[in-house]
């Protein structure tokens, strides 16, 4: 028989096996030994005795437990109800006997391994990790090892960090907010946050941006398999210089997509006037008297020739703070733009202008919808104090 652990709850040390039942059959009596044998049996059950014993089968499940407690009450006795459900003998007694202990067919809770980490190391580890964001676990662990001159691995740092919440992120790529940014967002939120859909459906935004040949410069992720991660449909081409890209202006309001003009070399302030003059005053015109227009802070947009330009067309141009991309719907529609061209097998920058200018006309839809949002994102600047919002 499998030896029992000792009691602590004893004022003296006690154990079982076959040997020492014996001794106490002759020594104390059938009476004496019933009821020690009742105890350790209760204490068993109810998990305060501990078995030195090799690891036992696979656990039944709640269902058979309750199953054999039913037929326990109907009437079956052990060994009919052991081969009903295809068990043995002791596992349907210790499952009732259980049952009659603890009125319950559920394990006690079992503790496990008690945690190295004390409840001050803990807290000293989210302290950490709070007070620098971009600390790693290992360092973490050094710090922590060096404090408490306790060995600590980087796993046990990040399992302790997961459960308090914390779990390693990639970084969101934001523009850097110095404290004027902040204070001239919050003041454009708080001029704008009584305008209705009215005002900002007469608004024409604009914005440029780089269009790669060979897909977006952001990070990608593949769906692979083992050992597949240099198959040609698991790897990311390059091009040595990049492979080509175009530079394009455009603009859109919540009517749908406005002119699209592809930008030759670098553009300069008088480049910039003249796609004015073609591009965007059609486009503003089709929007009525009440149009607004709208454009970054770029040295390029408030140069003098650019402002003289605008005040000598009688273009009303809204007051935008700098570092503010997540203001203009444009945005979005550049990634959604960009996302779609990826979808498009092309081979050259002939190619890519074709498909550039054919995506850009099927993307009126989004336009109503991503303008809708502009009252929301007013309200997440001003709910941030002029901090980064979601959008």
């Amino acid at each position: 028989m499998s030896k029992l652990g000792p009691i602590s709850h004893f004022p003296f040390p006690v154990s079982c096996d076959s040997l020492v039942l014996q001794g106490l059959r002759c020594e104390w009596g059938a009476g004496v030994l019933n009821l020690v044998s009742s105890l350790s049996h209760f204490l068993i059950l109810t998990g305060h005795w501990k078995f030195n014993m090799a690891p036992h089968g696979k656990e039944l499940s709640e269902d058979l437990k309750k199953r054999i407690v039913a037929l326990h009450k109907d009437g079956l006795g052990y060994k009919k109800i052991a081969k009903t459900l295809k068990l043995s003998c002791s596992t349907v007694a210790k499952t009732i006997q259980r049952f009659n202990w603890t009125g319950s067919t559920q394990n006690r809770p079992r503790h496990g391994r008690p945690k190295k980490l004390s409840a001050r190391a803990q807290r000293h580890i989210q302290r950490l990790s709070l007070g620098n964001r971009r600390m790693s676990a290992a360092s973490i662990a050094a710090e922590v090892e060096g404090v408490g001159g306790q060995p600590v691995s980087a796993q046990t740092i990040r399992r302790t960090l997961h459960q308090i919440g914390l779990h390693g992120c990639r970084p969101r790529r934001k523009p850097l907010l110095k404290m004027m940014h902040k204070k001239a967002r919050k003041q454009f939120a708080e001029d704008k946050q009584t305008k209705d859909m009215d005002y900002w459906n007469h608004v024409l935004w604009s914005d440029e941006t780089k269009i790669n040949l060979f897909g977006s410069d952001g990070v990608k992720r593949v769906w692979r398999q083992p050992g597949e991660e240099y198959k040609d449909k698991c790897v990311l081409p390059t091009v040595k210089h990049g492979g080509g890209s175009v530079m394009v202006w455009g603009c859109m309001s919540a009517a749908g997509t406005g002119e699209l003009q592809f930008i030759e070399g670098t553009m300069n302030a008088n480049m910039y006037c003249d796609i004015l003059k073609q591009s965007m005053i059609p486009s503003l015109r089709r929007l009525g008297r009440r149009a607004v227009f709208q454009h970054d802070n770029d040295p390029k947009h408030t140069s003098k020739t650019t402002i003289a330009l605008l005040k000598k067309l009688r273009v009303k141009v809204m007051d935008w703070p700098s570092m503010s991309p997540d203001l203009n719907p444009i945005e979005h529609l550049w990634g959604i733009l960009k996302r779609k061209l990826e979808e498009c097998k092309v081979s050259n920058i002939h190619q890519l202008r074709d498909v550039v200018m054919e995506e850009w006309k099927r993307t009126v839809a989004t336009c109503e919808a991503l303008v809708n949002s502009m009252p929301k994102r007013v309200k997440a600047v001003l709910e941030n104090d002029g901090g980064h919002t979601k959008y």
